[in-house]
């Protein structure tokens, strides 16, 4: 099986003692119990047509692990199992929350995996069993492969959480439409994630109910741990989308605060100088018989009484503790 993922099918045989078939044994010896893996790029016509070929994968199987979108969901059949698991996108320069299906058809003799783009998870099985410390059967296989989507999925809530701490350390002094720029990104993050973690916990309990003769009592063990974990995800999403919720609340509750308080400030020099208008408009009228026209000093006393009432509004606002 080569790394590359982009191949139509690629292939493994699986000595189910926890590696790989060496190729000279393929050829050379007469091979004991074995498991075969084939990874299949489900966008390919040369893999539809491979699949036509094998009389044991029914219609509906092959619709599945042919099909472009698919939920998480879980079947089985006679001795079969079809499954469809969802994981985060952690590719270079990708969006975690473009979530990379993966299809799987299980048989105790064979396994295959559906996908078209990399997967982090596929590869961790594919590095393990290459060190000799891979699954060893059909149900180790799923088992192992929903246990690396867990365990990115946390580590993708890890840097989310990360994330959050920051915008709450930074929320004083960023603005606005960044601010809403990075809280509305993380919010469709998760519940984009959301979307897709709902079923597919609901796919874990079939799975972890269905008693296939497939999967050992080891296997549903661990499944039951990762059950455990995608439940505890749900949650985590749900706390995130609180913290966003409260984060977004609290800006806005900061914003409106500098509002109110600048317009405050201008509430209060607005009274301040509504009296002061009043007389200014007054003297500055143009008509015959105002006072002091022929004063020298009446300019003086009327600057003097303006700047009077300004201080007494000062001091009687104070007073009021209305600043």
């Amino acid at each position: 099986m080569t790394k590359n993922v982009h191949a139509p099918i690629v292939s493994l045989h699986l000595n189910k003692r926890g590696g790989l078939v060496e190729e000279a044994s393929l050829d050379t010896e007469q091979l004991g119990p074995s498991l075969t893996w084939h990874h299949i790029n489900y966008t390919s016509p040369i893999a539809k047509d491979w699949l036509d070929q094998d009389q044991r994968i029914s219609e509906v199987a092959q619709d599945v692990l042919l099909r472009a979108e698919t939920r998480p969901r879980f079947y089985m059949e006679d001795s079969t199992i079809l499954m469809c698991l969802r994981g985060v996108n952690l590719n270079p320069e990708a969006e975690p929350e473009d979530m990379i299906s993966i299809r799987l058809w299980l048989t105790e003799d064979k396994i295959i995996t559906s996908c078209n783009r990399h997967s982090w998870s596929i590869t961790d099985i594919r590095n393990a069993l290459e060190q000799g410390a891979g699954p060893k059967s059909s149900g180790e296989f799923i088992s192992l492969l929903i246990e690396r989507l867990a365990i990115r999925v946390e580590e993708f809530f890890e840097e989310l959480d990360v994330s959050l701490d920051q915008q709450e350390d930074t929320l004083a002094g960023i603005g606005f439409d960044e601010f809403y720029a990075q809280i509305s990104h993380l919010r469709r993050q998760s519940a984009t994630i959301k979307r897709y973690l709902t079923p597919q916990k609901d796919a874990l309990e079939k799975l972890y109910r269905s008693q296939s003769l497939i999967i050992t009592k080891l296997d549903l063990d661990n499944i039951r741990d990762d059950l455990d974990k995608f439940t505890r995800l749900l949650e985590d999403i749900e706390l995130t989308r609180e913290r966003t919720i409260v984060l977004q609340e609290e800006y806005l509750a900061r914003i409106a605060h500098q509002q109110n308080s600048r317009l405050y400030v201008l509430a209060i020099i607005s009274a301040i100088f509504l009296p002061l208008t009043f007389l200014t408009g007054v003297f500055g009228m143009n008509v015959a018989g105002l006072p002091g026209l022929e004063h020298e000093n009446a300019f003086l006393y009327v600057a003097s009484f303006c700047l009077g009432l300004a201080i007494a509004l000062l001091i009687w606002f104070k007073f009021k503790k209305w600043y």
